[in-house]
């Protein structure tokens, strides 16, 4: 059983556990700021710990965003959970991945000290445990964000997700992965199916980068997946072969 001593000194030790709260997807009805080109992003992978149900985990996870909601500065509470995992190794059906939009990174700090004091904190992150924690912004050529129109809810569009720690490629070639990274991505938008890509950059880790692929459809994204002509292609083997995903790959349905 986890101690409230022990939670709140995560919660002092590490600004960045608050990205394990968002959650639901949530949208306030008045925007807290018309430049979105600052906003911060919190992507966050939990699995729901073994003996909770998963009632139990959106009772705690809906009080939890209920308050989050009501802050100033916070908006676009989304969440996804993975059909596809690349690494397969994901407990898929116990698997939320969720993020949250804020005003600004000052917005994103400030609220996660507050948090450690709100009742509904412990019984919130006492059922799961965290696989993945990002707090990002989009590279400058893909802002403004709006994360409610990033694979829509009931678009029927998913969403793929994948998160590279750069430090943990061998002699690590930052203009050899942007290349490499960006004629990728030139194939990949060739695809039938494709919709958008989003690339983020780690506020709190340099080394921290995610892409983000919008498919039609799940069967889209098979069917791109399956074609040898673009997955045997130079440009995907080089990146890939290069540059797998090390920390977290999945292709998501949208939940909420």
């Amino acid at each position: 059983m986890i101690s409230l001593k022990t939670v709140r000194q995560i919660f002092v030790g590490s600004m960045m556990i608050f990205s394990l709260f968002a959650f639901q997807s949530c949208d306030k009805d008045d925007d807290v700021t018309e430049d979105k080109n600052d906003d911060v992003f919190e992507l966050a992978v939990r699995r729901i710990n073994s003996g909770v149900t998963i009632s139990d985990f959106t009772a705690a996870r809906d009080a939890f965003v209920a308050k989050l909601m009501q802050q100033e500065g916070t908006s676009n509470d989304r969440e996804v959970q993975p059909f596809f995992d690349f690494s397969q190794s994901l407990p898929l059906d116990s698997v939320y991945i969720g993020m949250t939009q804020y005003e600004d990174l000052e917005t994103y700090t400030s609220l996660a000290t507050e948090a450690s004091n709100w009742s509904e904190a412990l019984p919130f992150i006492s059922k799961f445990t965290p696989l993945a924690f990002e707090a990002l912004q989009p590279l400058d050529e893909y802002k403004p964000v709006d994360l409610s129109t990033l694979a829509a809810k009931n678009s029927g569009q998913v969403l793929e997700i994948a998160v590279r720690d750069l430090s943990l490629y061998n002699n690590f070639n930052q203009a050899d992965y942007e290349a490499k990274r960006d004629a990728f991505l030139n194939a990949l938008k060739q695809q039938s199916g494709f919709v958008q890509e989003v690339q983020w950059k780690s506020v709190t880790n340099p080394n921290v980068v995610v892409g983000m692929t919008v498919y039609a459809s799940q069967s889209a994204a098979v069917g791109i997946l399956s074609d040898t002509n673009f997955t045997n292609s130079s440009a995907v083997m080089n990146f890939l072969g290069t540059y797998p995903p090390n920390k977290v790959a999945t292709i998501n349905s949208v939940l909420k």
